[in-house]
């Protein structure tokens, strides 16, 4: 804390006066955090009720909120957020209130003004008032049992025995929740929790299967959220679990695994998780759990360690439009054998039953071209200024594209920034070729700012400004993507997020245009589901995160339905009923290559620590999306994250594509090519044989054959046949039961 009342991150970046008995603040950093106090340290009792008001007033993009710092006895901090009351952005001095009852262990509070994020704020009357007390009932017992499960929810505990392996898997409630009595009767689904961070009364159902191992948990309430609701509490991990997690492809943590970083992830987005669920399994018999987030829309999940230092998940609510709005729910689904297989298939069946499972063999019958995607490698070239030094540049395009075909690689995604009218032409007469270009329906640079940055040409000018998404409703729009000016000694300047309600339209005037005179047969746009599900508050066009998830599955299924295999970044199974290809997909984001958004073609000798530890460790490594959707989508390494960018490494990418059963993603200039051509036929013998013998399979199964997980199994199957991939990661040659050898680094196929 500096001198005085005001503390920031960056203390250059924030100033304090004081104007009679209100105070000014300006804070002129990025997002770094800021926070006024007046040392005010109150004594408090556990239950009791406070109401923290202030006049207050603040412009700016960065966000102010009142809250207090709750600690124990000795001075240690529970929370430096508690009771969390954001303000609006005005003018003029309004009084913000912020209500909220006192956790178990808590002594003192110390209210504060707290911001993040540039903002002039004006405060006053800071008056901190007591309310009385809750009413807690400490011997409170919620239980509900099948022959399954026996599911119980006390003031503390939420716990779950199964009674097939004799496992309970208890959590302990957060500081922010207090759970009290039954809702009505003794013989009713539903009970009270109150939250202590705003005082707020929900109801929570319970309803168990009845000849199932599962349940649903049902959270409702009314009114205002002001901050996130993590409930029901993780449950408690023992050593030997594994945390299972659809992020991207699929990855799984050891729970006693040191050097995995806590981080939250998104339910609506593919940055996030890009399945409904997570994951927690027993390694030495398969026993666990998964829970279902059935409305995902303003979900997350924390992964955090919890009070034995072993990793651990917890659900995440988020407001919507700053509201509650409507009930939130999940399922928990138990297992005594399986692993991560039963997990998934469990979520494969439950995605069936929303409509996301969508199989190939259905979306063909609309657009025969889907079966050019199986076993296609998709090509980016890049080197656009050496080839238009040329005079046949672009013969040259087309020519590469018989070159590859001539040497094995016969069936590909040729994709492109912009071509012209005889590339595309020409290449739609060669077999098994999809013509594809980049996209985008997101980022709109404000035309001021064309003479520093230039422009794009897939930048819609004519949403600028009445069709950007706004992040509040003062008027401050969506910041998106970070674009060079001219000078690259000044910075970057961010373009504004087009509204998804706004994009449909956009595309469809732009596609069914250039399709005229460009007949391309595929299409990648991008960040369509990489990005969030975005709230807008823009008066002429608001939206909740479920309207722009509508609206984004709205502007993929106009690709499909204009006769385009459709494509976009990453991915997120929201988008499986209307995305053909998944441009990333194969890629973990959390340990991607630093810049492969930007730097697409330096090719790098040195591996980041990341790429051995998680991105292509097999021991970590799952290949769960393939398990609910690879007879769905085809997922794809992301474009800065290639095949071929790291050559110590390709060999396992390819190796890991044949195991999942799918095609690889090279980007490479002319002369790359040149030199490396006989490394990439092999790189395309490896990656898409599989991907094309099981392209209508559902993978049915994924072993792990050997205790250090270096080699495994997949088993992908349809009606009429069965198709098995065993790979072997590791250096020591691996022996099967009838004497055959697999040696390191290598695969066979049954």
């Amino acid at each position: 804390m500096t001198e005085g009342l005001v503390w920031g991150r960056d203390a250059e970046a924030i100033s304090l006066s004081k104007d009679g008995g209100v105070y000014n603040i300006v804070h002129t950093g990025k997002w770094e955090d800021w926070a006024l106090s007046e040392r005010n340290l109150i004594p408090v009792q556990p239950g009791e009720v406070f109401e923290f008001k202030a006049d207050a007033a603040f412009t700016g993009v960065g966000n102010v909120f009142l809250s207090v710092i709750t600690r124990d006895k000795d001075g240690q901090v529970f929370s430096y957020i508690h009771g969390r009351q954001e303000f609006e952005p005005t003018d003029t001095l309004t009084t913000v209130t912020a209500k909220f009852a006192i956790p178990r262990g808590v002594a003192t509070i110390e209210p504060r003004v707290v911001g993040e994020g540039p903002a002039t704020v004006r405060v006053t009357n800071l008056i901190v008032q007591g309310m009385g007390k809750i009413p807690v009932d400490v011997s409170a017992k919620f239980v509900k049992e099948n022959k399954f499960l026996k599911v119980e929810f006390t003031n503390d505990v939420f716990s779950v025995t199964d009674k097939r392996t004799g496992r309970v898997w208890s959590g302990h409630a957060g500081l922010e929740v207090l759970g009290m009595g039954l809702w009505e009767k003794p013989d009713q689904d539903s009970f009270r929790m109150y939250r202590l961070g705003n005082t707020q009364d929900h109801k929570i159902t319970i309803t168990l299967e009845p000849d199932a191992p599962e349940f649903t948990v049902r959270i409702e309430t009314e009114g205002p959220m002001g901050s996130n609701l993590e409930y029901p509490p993780p449950f408690e991990s023992k050593s030997g679990d594994r945390l299972i997690i659809p992020q991207n492809e699929g990855i799984s943590y050891p729970v006693d695994h040191q050097d995995v970083s806590t981080q939250r992830l998104i339910a609506y987005g593919g940055w996030g998780i890009c399945m409904a669920f997570w994951g927690q399994i027993e390694d030495a018999t398969g026993a666990g759990m998964v829970s279902i987030l059935e409305t995902p829309d303003d979900a997350a999940i924390e992964i955090a360690r919890g009070e034995n230092k072993l990793l651990q998940v917890c659900p995440s609510w988020e407001p919507s439009l700053k509201q509650f709005r409507y009930a939130r729910q999940l399922r928990y689904v138990f297992f005594d054998e399986g692993g991560h297989v039963a997990v998934c298939k469990r979520y494969r069946q439950y995605a069936k039953e929303i409509g996301l499972l969508v199989p190939f063999t259905e979306k063909v019958k609309k657009n025969p071209n889907i079966d050019k995607l199986f076993g296609a490698a998709n090509i980016w070239v890049w080197d656009w200024d050496w080839l238009a030094q040329e005079p046949d540049w672009k013969d040259l395009k087309i020519d590469l594209v018989k070159e590859m075909q001539s040497l094995g690689m016969t069936r590909l995604i040729w994709s492109s920034v912009n071509a012209t009218i005889e590339e595309v032409a020409e290449i739609n007469k060669l077999n098994d070729v999809l013509t594809s270009r980049y996209d985008n329906y997101q980022d709109v640079m404000n035309p001021e700012h064309f003479d520093v940055v230039g422009r794009h040409p897939d930048w819609h000018i004519a949403a600028w400004p009445n069709d950007i998404n706004w992040t509040k409703p003062d008027g401050t729009w969506r910041r998106g993507w970070e674009v060079d000016q001219k000078d690259s000694s000044m910075p970057r300047i961010a373009c504004g997020v087009l509204c998804d309600s706004k994009a449909t339209s956009h595309a469809r005037a732009v596609i069914s245009t250039e399709l005229e005179t460009k007949p391309y047969t595929a299409r990648f746009i991008d960040t369509t589901v990489a990005a969030p599900w975005f709230e807008c508050y823009h008066p002429d066009h608001p939206m909740t995160r479920s309207d722009s998830r509508k609206h984004k599955m709205e502007l993929l299924k106009l690709a499909g339905d204009l006769g385009l295999v459709c494509a976009s970044e990453t991915g997120h199974d929201a988008a499986v009923p209307f995305c053909d290809y998944l441009e990333g997909m194969m890629t973990i984001v959390s340990y991607q290559i630093p810049d492969s958004g930007r730097d697409m073609i330096q090719i790098i000798d040195e591996v980041p620590p990341q790429i051995e530890q998680f991105q292509v460790n097999p021991a970590l490594r799952l290949p769960l999306w393939e398990l609910v959707y690879h007879d769905c989508t085809v997922a794809q390494w992301y474009w800065g994250d290639y095949n071929s960018k790291m050559p110590s490494v390709w060999k396992k990418r390819d190796l890991f594509n044949a195991l999942y059963g799918t095609p690889p993603t090279y980007m490479f200039t002319r002369k790359n090519w040149d030199a490396n051509k006989d490394k990439f036929v092999e790189s395309y013998k490896t990656a898409t044989t599989v991907a094309r013998a099981a392209a209508y399979a559902e993978m049915t199964d994924h072993q792990i054959l050997t205790s250090d997980r270096m080699v495994q199994k997949t088993v992908f199957s349809t009606s009429e046949k069965s198709i098995s991939v065993v790979v072997n990661f590791g250096e020591t040659p691996f022996t099967f039961p009838d004497g055959t050898v697999l040696n390191g680094l290598d695969w066979k196929r049954d």
